[in-house]
């Protein structure tokens, strides 16, 4: 763990409460840079939680690494920290589950041993991998069958990287784990992972609901490396004996199948039919469910598996959405708060007064997938004014998640109301910018942290804490505010016309 920045956060977040007799859940949330674990009643209350922050190891500019170890090792931590923070009777936890960054992957050896570090899903080095499975599955075809594009940060290929770069690994290699199968693993000694996990592999058959045998004999991956597939809070088996012992909690606490992060938050944010969840973290997700795996032809919004069953989403992304916020912040705007920013902006009429903003900061997400495309300030003048830019940014990503939404609404169908989650949405002029560009009511929830959420209400479904999912919903997720969009709904109409405009031409 040479490479890894610790930072305990540990919040006690149940204060003078008495100790309850009620059942507790645990939830751990394994982030791309941060592990948090949360203790909550069963009726969604959080007692205590703790956040651990751990590094990525950059090896070049596109190969990004973690070690496994530390996800194991700060989830334990963090699992301890949470307890502490909680303040409650250990012996009332029931269940354990885990939501998870999607694809980042770890090969074991035999011995259930790591044999590196975990390539991570930001790793871009299988490009020319990806050009040999295009040779062997035209584009449109895979789309269709896995509902993605083939693209380096997949699992596929980079195993068929590893495979060419690495043979002595792969020759040991006997068990391929994802973040939350790796931790399972830790925690129950089960090779397992869910449909949200496997959906994004690359190798996973939306039809079929499992692994492609297509896909695995065209590019000769052993079924047996790859964990077995179950529905989210299903239970897997009780905590090994010495993590029960090391965590001071009962031998029978039951480990739960977890998901995804993106799809365990948008379960916990209140993801249904006809509503539309939207993250508003670093990056931006903007989620809506089908009962049918739809794929889009012009293939510009990937489709994912979802943590309930018979049920499939659709996933558009921003990958700076608050990042370009905070990218704002940190480089102009230097020991500014954001809600001084938010005041300034406030003051901006819609539109910034022809000031916009392309949250372009990472390359181009859905629905254009471009690499290379770039941020973008256009419209400057010597008029312009900090409160200006601050708006524009908001009104960017508020553009790109109209974008998305109007395509996930063409192929999955009418969206009736979206949920808006993460620090982001803790903006009430945001919020409300969001609701306007779209034209339609938005609710936010009560807390950020959906994902942790979701992940303790998997772990009620496995431990027999509730009966179904939808119980385990409707007991425990947070309370949603509503708002209605306002009179500039109009104004952004247009606006919105002009920066789809001028988008395209800085893409083409």
């Amino acid at each position: 763990m040479n490479y890894q920045t610790i930072t305990p956060n540990r919040q006690p977040l149940a204060a003078g409460r008495p100790v309850t007799d009620r059942p507790l859940l645990i939830g751990v949330d394994l982030g791309t840079t941060g592990c948090r674990a949360a203790v909550y009643t069963d009726d969604g209350t959080a007692l205590g939680e703790s956040y651990l922050e751990y590094g990525l190891i950059t090896l070049s500019d596109v190969m990004v690494e973690q070690d496994p170890l530390a996800w194991w090792q700060l989830t334990k931590r963090a699992i301890g920290l949470a307890l502490d923070a909680a303040a409650a009777r250990r012996e009332m936890v029931r269940g354990i589950a885990v939501s998870s960054q999607g694809i980042s992957f770890v090969l074991l050896d035999a011995q259930g041993r790591p044999l590196g570090n975990a390539i991570n899903w930001l790793d871009g080095r299988a490009v020319e991998e990806c050009r040999e499975i295009l040779n062997r599955f035209p584009a449109d075809d895979l789309f269709r069958a896995v509902g993605k594009r083939a693209a380096p940060f997949y699992v596929l290929p980079k195993l068929l990287w590893l495979r060419r770069h690495q043979p002595e690994v792969w020759r040991q290699a006997r068990m391929m784990l994802m973040g939350h199968d790796y931790l399972v693993y830790q925690l129950c000694g089960e090779s397992v992972t869910d449909h949200s996990m496997a959906g994004g592999t690359l190798l996973y058959d939306l039809q079929r609901l499992d692994w492609s045998q297509e896909l695995l004999a065209a590019f000769a991956i052993p079924r047996s490396l790859l964990p077995t597939v179950h529905w989210s809070g299903a239970a897997v088996g009780a905590l090994r004996r010495a993590v029960a012992d090391e965590l001071g909690l009962p031998a029978d606490v039951v480990v739960a199948v977890g998901g995804q992060d993106q799809k365990c938050a948008a379960l916990g944010a209140g993801l249904s039919d006809r509503t539309a969840t939207v993250s508003l973290g670093t990056a931006s997700a903007i989620v809506q469910v089908m009962d049918r795996p739809a794929t889009d032809p012009a293939m510009r919004i990937p489709t994912f598996t979802f943590v309930r069953p018979a049920r499939w989403v659709l996933e558009g992304v921003v990958a700076t959405a608050a990042g370009s916020l905070r990218w704002y912040r940190d480089t102009l705007a230097a020991g500014v708060s954001y809600s001084a920013l938010d005041e300034e902006a406030a003051a901006i009429p819609p539109g910034s007064d022809g000031v916009l903003f392309c949250p372009h900061l990472a390359g181009a997400g859905s629905p254009h997938w471009l690499s290379s495309a770039h941020g973008a300030f256009r419209g400057l003048s010597l008029a312009t004014t900090r409160g200006h830019l601050t708006r524009a940014i908001l009104e960017g990503v508020a553009y790109q998640i109209r974008e998305n939404l109007e395509i996930t609404e063409e192929i999955g169908g009418p969206v009736e109301q979206v949920i808006l989650f993460g620090g982001g949405a803790k903006s009430a002029l945001w919020r409300q910018i969001i609701g306007d560009v779209l034209g339609r009511p938005v609710a936010w929830t009560a807390t950020a942290e959906t994902a942790a959420l979701a992940a303790a209400m998997l772990a009620g479904v496995g431990s027999g804490v509730f009966a179904s999912l939808d119980e385990a919903c409707g007991r425990m997720r947070p309370a949603i505010h509503r708002q209605p969009p306002t009179i500039q709904a109009a104004a952004y109409a247009a606006t919105f016309a002009t920066y789809c405009q001028i988008e395209s031409q800085m893409l083409s």
